[in-house]
């Protein structure tokens, strides 16, 4: 059953922070992001379900999905006005990426992947890699519908998810990356359009359990840039902001320069969970443990909070409109925060 809930943005408590700038830098100054959000949340409780990923190619063409539960429950789907659900698969997914509202990919199990096409969801793709067939496409993204990657794992020897899978499409084909050197699922990937380079996050990895790595491909290469242990306050994630990928190194924020590591912002607080979301660098939402808060280039500030752990997997961001997927695991409900600018 779906429940909304009109909420007047909550701003909270000022959390001071320190802005590392790098004065080489000379660019056009984005404006502070703006936090006069009215939110409006949709629960969709259903038993025995995580939804894992979101992806939105308007404020009116919204999915998120899951990787489990009853099979017509999987695919959830807004329109601006209602959420609503249908039976589209016999496969667990993982993952979702489009760039249209008719031009739409689902990856999951078994190295499947499907598309939508505006109408109905068709099985576009079955990969395998080094003779394996139990490929999972963790995630997904693309520069363009002929730029396309998918990405994830496939079990090692003792069934352990260490042998890393990454695989593009290029309008007509799929290309199988090599992936030698790695181990570990391939949690993120993006191309950042300022040097045309590859960042790419893993997580876990033999002899690196329950950790995170960073490695930047170039010319056929990875080059591991940053590793830790898979903890608050230590690990590390990516996140592509206007085509260039930012950087959660631990508490810091950063972007890459001259092949160096720049610190846009230093989130001084032990709520910070490593990870972001952005429209520019001052325009940054941070997920902490028990909410959401927002950087505007001056000072964070929470836009919600619990008094409880919640986890905040995906988002989508528009203009006017941004979109949170949230799982309360105290409640076990899975939830859509929809906050809209006020005119």
């Amino acid at each position: 059953m779906l429940k909304k809930i009109v909420i007047t943005a909550l701003i909270g408590i000022v959390l001071l922070t320190n802005s590392c700038k790098d004065d080489s830098i000379t660019e056009p100054d984005p404006d502070p992001g703006r936090r006069d959000y009215t939110w409006t949340v949709d629960t969709l409780n259903y038993e025995f379900k995580v939804l894992f990923r979101l992806w939105a190619s308007s404020p009116d063409d919204v999915w998120a999905i899951s990787r489990g539960g009853e099979v017509d429950k999987e695919v959830h789907h807004f329109d601006g006005t209602k959420w609503t659900t249908g039976q589209y698969f016999l496969y667990g997914l993982f993952s979702i990426y489009g760039f249209t509202s008719n031009n739409i990919f689902i990856g999951g199990e078994n190295g499947k992947i499907w598309r939508f096409d505006g109408n109905e969801w068709k099985l576009f793709a079955t990969l395998t890699k080094d003779g394996h067939t139990d490929i999972v496409f963790d995630n997904m993204w693309g520069a363009n519908p002929n730029d396309l990657f998918a990405f994830g794992t496939y079990p090692d020897e003792e069934g352990y998810a260490n042998n890393p899978v990454i695989a593009q499409y290029n309008g007509s084909k799929w290309e199988m990356y090599s992936t030698k050197g790695l181990f570990g699922i391939v949690e993120h990937l993006y191309k950042n359009a300022p040097d045309n380079k590859i960042y790419l996050q893993l997580i876990g990895g033999r002899n690196y359990t329950d950790s995170t790595h960073i490695y930047e491909f170039s010319n056929g290469n990875y080059t591991k840039l940053y590793s830790n242990i898979w903890a608050q306050g230590f690990q590390a994630d990516i996140s592509l902001i206007n085509g260039e990928v930012f950087f959660a190194l631990g508490n810091r924020i950063c972007r890459r320069i001259n092949n160096q590591f720049k610190t846009v912002l230093d989130v001084n607080t032990p709520n910070f969970y490593q990870r972001f979301w952005g429209r520019s660098r001052k325009d940054l939402f941070l997920m902490m443990d028990n909410g959401l808060a927002h950087y505007n280039g001056t000072d964070i500030q929470y836009l919600f909070n619990y008094d409880f752990r919640t986890e905040i997997f995906g988002a989508a961001l528009f203009e006017n409109d941004v979109f949170f997927l949230i799982y309360q695991t105290q409640t076990g409900l899975n939830l859509i925060y929809h906050g809209k600018l006020k005119e």
